[in-house]
């Protein structure tokens, strides 16, 4: 279970490529080992900026593998943190491919929004704006935004 449950973190990195999340706490006093680890620490030093520093995506006959480099010395927000797709593997087991093509359909629909110039403010109400996203735009964001707190919230 455990090396199923590392290969579906590892086909996934949303928790760190800033696709769920653009900063991440630090504890008291993590500051200094996130500066030495380069991780991005806001000014304030209770957070770091995403996409994390530390993410490195490798490319694999199974597809992209995303890899902490610095997992040893992670944040506590970092360990702690476990999506609800992990949560039901971990609880419910069964195979591990539905839930890899669910990071897979995330993905995709991320990019496929990417490509067309969207982001997610291109989705909040504006009738005035002559550019807003189409229909299929549409749809695919919200298939994302259903997606990811289905999945991919915090557990």
């Amino acid at each position: 279970m455990d090396a199923e449950l590392a290969t579906l973190c590892q086909a996934c990195g949303l928790c760190c490529d800033g696709s769920l999340f653009g900063r991440v706490p630090l504890a008291p006093g993590e500051a200094a080992s996130a500066r030495r680890n380069r991780l991005l620490v806001l000014d304030s030093e209770r957070g770091f900026e995403q996409p994390c520093t530390a993410l490195s995506v490798r490319d694999t006959r199974s597809g992209p593998e995303h890899v902490c480099s610095i997992y040893r010395e992670r944040p506590t927000a970092c360990r702690s943190f476990a999506c609800r797709l992990y949560d039901r593997h971990e609880r419910e087991g069964g195979p591990l491919e539905p839930r890899l093509a669910a990071v897979q359909r995330v993905r995709q629909l991320v990019a496929d929004l990417q490509a067309q110039g969207l982001s997610p403010t291109d989705f909040e109400a504006d009738p005035g704006n002559p550019s807003r996203p189409s229909e299929s735009a549409k749809l695919a964001y919200a298939e994302l935004m259903r997606r990811l707190e289905e999945d991919f919230a915090r557990a």
